[in-house]
């Protein structure tokens, strides 16, 4: 009678060991596969008056960007930037965001090359600022230049296609790029994705995507 028991409380746990096997395969949590992308926005907001021009841009990027064809250490950002319109000699600029149950304040310091932008550490999202360089100060309202965009995501998708039987090409060699993706304006009403695949050093294929989807150019 015991060596019955001891056969199906053997038997019990051999059942048992392989529904929790299959289980946790089931429902095991799945590594992340490498990324190749070092840089890409996800969201930007703008906006200007006669004396400031403003963005504040946010994704996840390199902290330490180096085109080496290779992605490492990457992390959120977000990063404010404003631009005075008319000639002054501040060394600083002082700002508040706010939105309707939150504000943020801050100060930026000119910087080496004369600009004005800093690293923000932001949980809401504001829809206006106030600008205040000595005596100048505005009130600007800000909105989402990515609201009726393409996502970062489907720009990159396009760019790939486009380069398609190069990188294919690439990776059949063992060859690899890091994906690098900018949203650029030349006068802040138009603005594009900038997508590139850099490999080592100046080796690089880019292309210029309208926020429709559209191809404007590319090189490579």
């Amino acid at each position: 009678m015991k060596k019955k028991i001891f056969m199906l409380l053997a038997i019990s746990l051999t059942i048992a060991c392989s529904l929790i096997f299959v289980a946790c395969n089931r429902v095991g949590i799945k590594k992340e596969e490498p990324s190749d992308i070092s840089r890409v926005t996800s969201s930007y907001i703008a906006g200007e008056s006669e004396l400031f021009a403003v963005s504040l841009e946010s994704g996840m990027r390199e902290k330490a960007f180096i085109a080496d064809g290779k992605v490492t250490d990457v992390a959120p950002f977000a990063e404010l930037k404003i631009v005075p319109l008319k000639a002054a000699d501040a060394e600083g600029i002082d700002f508040v965001l706010a939105s309707d149950d939150a504000t943020l304040s801050g100060r930026i310091d000119k910087g080496t090359n004369g600009e004005f932008k800093t690293a923000l550490d932001i949980a809401f999202v504001p829809d206006k600022i106030t600008v205040t360089m000595g005596e100048q100060t505005s009130e600007i309202d800000l909105c989402n230049v990515l609201e009726s965009a393409i996502s970062a995501e489907n720009a990159i998708s396009i760019a790939r296609e486009a380069f398609k039987d190069k990188l294919e090409s690439e990776a059949a060699d063992g060859k690899t790029r890091e994906v690098y993706l900018k949203l650029i304006t030349g006068d802040r009403e138009n603005y594009y994705y900038y997508v590139s695949f850099i490999g080592d050093g100046v080796n690089y294929l880019a292309a210029l995507i309208s926020l429709d989807g559209n191809i404007v150019s590319k090189r490579g």
